[in-house]
Formats: structure tokens, C-alpha cells, sequence
């Protein structure tokens, strides 16, 4: 399993399949849209505060949470 951490960035995720595969479980078509792909060079702590919508926001910590564990 690829180790991220909360100062790995998005795209570093995006780049691996596991990665990519834990993103759209959590994200699902979220994923594909312009605006998220805006966030691509950011670290996932950035990530978790910069969604403002509560839905969403859940997703994004719950994806996470899920890349940064053991």
C-alpha cells in the first residue's frame, strides 16, 4: 500500500492507482470536475480545510483520513 501523508498532495495521490481508486470510492465523479482538479497541487491537510460544504467536506476527510492511515 502507498504511504501518503497529510503533506502529500493531491496529485501525488491522483498519480497512483491505489491513490486514484481510494479518491473516487470517497469522491466518486468529484474527481473529474474542473474545480477539484484546481486543488491537484495542494497537501491534503490544505485540502480538509478548504471545502466549505459540509457533504463535501465529509468526503474529502473521510478520503483522507483512509490515504494517511498505517
Amino acid at each position: 500500500m502507498a504511504k501518503f501523508t497529510e503533506d502529500s498532495t493531491f496529485a501525488e495521490v491522483l498519480d497512483t492507482e491505489e491513490g486514484r481508486e481510494i479518491a473516487r470510492k470517497h469522491l466518486g465523479d468529484l474527481v473529474d470536475r474542473p474545480s477539484v482538479g484546481m486543488m491537484k497541487g495542494k497537501p491534503l491537510k490544505e485540502l480538509r480545510n478548504m471545502i466549505p460544504l459540509p457533504p463535501i467536506k465529509k468526503k474529502f476527510a473521510a478520503m483522507i483520513d483512509e490515504l494517511t492511515q498505517g
